[in-house]
């Protein structure tokens, strides 16, 4: 009976531990948008007259304008690059733990080899798809390539339909980044369509959020078990 509490307790710790590790590595995105709406603004959905960018030619127009464009959807090629969704989420952070203060650095960016082994981006995924999103290549319609940065959960999800973005020129970790895929892909490293709706997460909230789905999942199972033993206890009793 021992040995079957202690098994059935290590059991229910994994599943937790699996549970939580899958609730803090999901994107969570989805449920900012919900409210975002239709326009012409970053990271909304396009109205009908917003352009939609196509050829390479297009890319320096588009900056130089700063005009809201969106793209139509080609394929996807996932970048070595990942940014915080919260920038403010950047730097160290300090905790208390069996007494002593520890720290963690965050950092703005993740970056992994070039390229970019399928393993690894599984990993990375797993390990900092909560708080990061990744960057990627987009094939437009002239078989060139544009650099692109949206919410995660729309490569998860799949989408024909992407988001107001911007032109802007790249940072140095981008720059850096597009320049080792240049060797392979036709993509002028200088620019990025930005897509994402900066602003929208705050990370603690989001920690908060995350968190209290995983406690209610608990309460949920234990609540079915619970109800469950007294059934088979009353079907033995009778």
């Amino acid at each position: 009976m021992k040995k079957h509490s202690l098994h059935s307790v290590l059991r229910n710790i994994v599943c937790a531990a699996l549970a939580l590790l899958v609730v803090l590595a999901l994107p969570t995105g989805w449920l900012y948008d919900l409210w975002a709406g239709t326009g012409a603004e970053q990271g909304q959905q396009p109205s009908g007259d917003v352009q939609q960018l196509q050829r390479q030619e297009e890319i320096e127009t588009c900056f130089l304008s700063n005009a809201p464009v969106t793209v139509a959807g080609g394929e996807l090629a996932p970048c070595p690059l990942a940014r915080l969704r919260d920038v403010g989420q950047e730097g160290t952070h300090y905790h208390h733990n069996g007494g002593a203060k520890r720290s963690v650095y965050v950092s703005e960016y993740i970056t992994a080899d070039y390229p970019l082994s399928a393993w690894e981006y599984a990993l990375q995924r797993v390990a900092a798809g909560g708080f990061y999103n990744r960057y990627y290549l987009m094939e437009l319609g002239d078989n060139s390539w544009l650099c692109v940065y949206f919410d995660d959960y729309l490569a998860l999800t799949g989408t024909d339909t992407y988001p107001i973005g911007y032109v802007r020129y790249t940072t140095t970790e981008e720059r850096w980044m597009l320049k080792q895929m240049a060797e392979d892909y036709d993509v002028n490293p200088v620019y990025v369509l930005d897509m994402y709706r900066h602003g929208k997460v705050n990370w603690m909230v989001d920690i908060g959020l995350r968190l209290a789905v995983c406690v209610a999942a608990a309460v949920i199972v234990w609540s079915i078990k619970k109800t469950v033993s007294k059934r088979r206890l009353s079907t033995r009793g009778e």
